[in-house]
């Protein structure tokens, strides 16, 4: 028995697609539910619904369905999520890509037996869902009766099916709108909070710091070794939060426009040596190789180049492994546009996991293995190099250790 609908289908067609196209650009659930209405709506269906693949669950779920007392049936029998491995003709549809109608359901062997008997479906027309080029499930129209569905009701179906990928695919985007509208919101309020924490951590650290200098002297003064030892560990701690902190408030400048800095020639040879003395330590030399006669000099904020060039050697010494040696290549080469200093930091750690290369100059990115920090010292390099119209690039290497290669235009014709 077929189910004659009184619209002709091209009505029924332009009605359908009228009333998905003023579908607001809601989440994809709701979506999806006035989809099946109006599916039902238009069949005479008993029950529609939208499954979508679920690949943690290995299974699909009814995401929208036609609010109809069969559809109610189905969620309290749990037929609603259905594992592929217990196959069925919704898991048949999706795994075959291909429209399934049969009007004699009581009677197909490849059926589950909830869909037959607990159902007491009939008539089946499925659809696969394509959206944005890949399927994502399909769309399922049921009745009671048998013989239920026509020709016209299939090529309904199929049409009706892609109209409804491409308004779920736009809810689909309006979500992920959404979604990264708020997380930017969240990250950008938590930004402020820190760096607000960061400035008033400032005004504590500068009377701590004098008041361990006042402490180390008496020490001294004293002969205490032991509380002299116990001052230079805490002082180093300061430190590293000093420098913590100073890096929050440079990412606060950058991103208000105000991390600048004056030029003037510096030696780039001389600024490392100075660094490398400093960083350096028994278990992690550093090894200065320069390429070039005298003095290697670029139009550089020195202090700015400092931060920059101790961001990447501290970076490389914390990587690499106990007794391995971090070397630092320093040259000139000459291009079209001028003579540029190569700077080459080259480490013996573990390399550049493969899954944050592509985000590896982002703020608060750091691998897995990284003790202490906030991510942020690659970040700030890369935006000081800039800052002096230079680059800073990386090559992760083969195997193990990754090398960083910052290039600035020199001060003056070599």
């Amino acid at each position: 028995m077929e189910h004659g609908q009184s619209a002709p289908a091209s009505k029924r067609l332009l009605e359908t697609l009228e009333r998905l196209l003023e579908l607001p650009g809601a989440e994809l659930e709701s979506t999806l539910v006035h989809a099946c209405d109006f599916i039902a709506g238009a069949t005479g269906a008993d029950k529609v619904d939208a499954f979508l693949y679920d690949a943690t669950r290995d299974s699909l779920v009814a995401v929208g369905s036609s609010n109809q007392p069969l559809s109610a049936l189905q969620k309290r029998l749990g037929l609603d999520v259905l594992p592929l491995s217990n196959g069925g003709r919704v898991v048949h549809v999706f795994q075959t890509g291909q429209t399934f109608v049969t009007g004699r359901l009581d009677d197909d062997p490849d059926e589950l037996r909830g869909v037959r008997e607990g159902l007491r479906i009939r008539s089946t027309l499925g659809v696969p869902l394509t959206v944005a080029g890949v399927r994502r499930g399909l769309i399922m129209v049921a009745s009671l009766a048998p013989d239920f569905f026509s020709e016209d009701d299939v090529r309904f179906a199929e049409t009706v099916a892609r109209w409804t990928a491409i308004v779920a695919h736009r809810a689909e985007l309006v979500q992920d709108i959404s979604r990264n509208a708020a997380e930017h919101g969240r990250r950008a309020a938590a930004e402020e909070l820190v760096t607000v924490i960061a400035h008033d951590l400032r005004n504590l650290v500068a009377p701590i710091d004098l008041r361990l200098h006042l402490l180390r002297r008496r020490a001294h003064d004293d002969a205490r070794a032991e509380d002299i030892a116990d001052l230079d560990v805490i002082q180093r701690g300061l430190r590293r939060l000093g420098a913590m902190v100073a890096d929050i408030l440079d990412v606060a400048r950058i991103d208000q426009g105000l991390f600048t800095g004056a030029r003037e020639p510096t030696d780039v040879v001389a600024l490392i040596e100075e660094i490398a003395r400093r960083l350096e330590s028994p278990s992690h030399p550093v090894v200065l190789g320069v390429q070039s006669t005298g003095a290697v000099m670029v139009a550089a904020d020195a202090e700015r180049l400092r931060q920059c060039l101790e961001n990447l050697i501290g970076n490389a010494i914390q990587k690499s492994p106990k007794d391995a040696q971090v070397e630092v290549r320093v040259a000139t080469q000459r291009r079209e546009d001028g003579e540029w200093a190569l700077v080459e930091v080259i480490d013996q750690g573990p390399g550049i996991p493969e899954e944050i290369r592509p985000h590896i100059f982002e703020r608060f990115v750091k691998g897995a293995d990284r003790e202490g920090g906030l991510g942020l010292g690659l970040y700030l390099a890369k935006h000081i190099a800039t800052m002096h119209g230079g680059e800073l690039t990386f090559d992760a290497g083969p195997r193990t250790g990754a090398r960083f290669i910052l290039t600035l235009p020199c001060a003056e014709p070599r």
